[in-house]
């Protein structure tokens, strides 16, 4: 109950107080990890949000922190009063803190401000685009792919012909205007959106 009550006002914080935030995405999947960031906003920059209620623990901090830091342009922990000591001891400095009281509802505290991620990695940043998102990011760069080459093929093709700045537009891009119909991971919010989408 106090994680929705939470999710549901951060994304009505965050779209408030993000610059240049254009939608948000629940449960958004990391590649080649396990974690899911309980909400990605997406817009100028890809930010992942880390939520810790009263009643979780901050066990699985460390490996979020990592599969987060390959992935976000940004990156904050969102934390219930109690966790904000020990959080602020586990994670980097470019990482955000913002705590959170719930007293009928959730207000927000900003105790440290997320900055730009210093070791963003594209391999996994590539693995969000599906097949047509890569082909149409390569062709945007003027580029003629094999239309039968495979996924992966396309990825690297894309790795080694886009600078880190074309790679993260093509990837919010994606993000933002996809059929969620067609996906095939579908989160929370994507599950969601695909059930009241209305068919071809």
């Amino acid at each position: 109950m106090a994680e929705a009550i939470v999710r549901q006002a951060l994304r009505t914080h965050v779209m408030g107080a993000v610059h240049g935030a254009r939608d948000t995405v629940d449960e958004l999947w990391v590649p080649r990890s396990n974690e899911r960031a309980d909400m990605a906003v997406i817009g100028r920059w890809l930010d992942g949000f880390e939520i810790k209620t009263e009643r979780d623990t901050l066990k699985r901090l460390p490996r979020q922190i990592i599969a987060y830091g390959r992935l976000f342009d940004r990156c904050t922990a969102v934390v219930a009063e109690r966790h904000e000591q020990s959080a602020s001891e586990m994670l980097p400095q470019w990482w955000g803190i913002t705590t959170f009281h719930i007293n009928g509802k959730a207000t927000f505290t900003t105790v440290r401000k997320a900055r730009a991620n210093p070791a963003l990695d594209p391999e996994i940043l590539v693995r969000l685009l599906w097949r047509d998102e890569v082909m149409r990011a390569l062709i945007s760069l003027g580029l003629e792919p094999n239309r039968k080459a495979s996924r992966g093929s396309l990825w690297t093709e894309l790795l080694r012909s886009a600078s880190l700045k074309q790679l993260r537009s093509a990837v919010r891009n994606a993000l933002l205007n996809r059929d969620l119909r067609h996906a095939k991971m579908p989160t929370r919010r994507l599950a969601t959106a695909a059930a009241l989408a209305p068919g071809p």
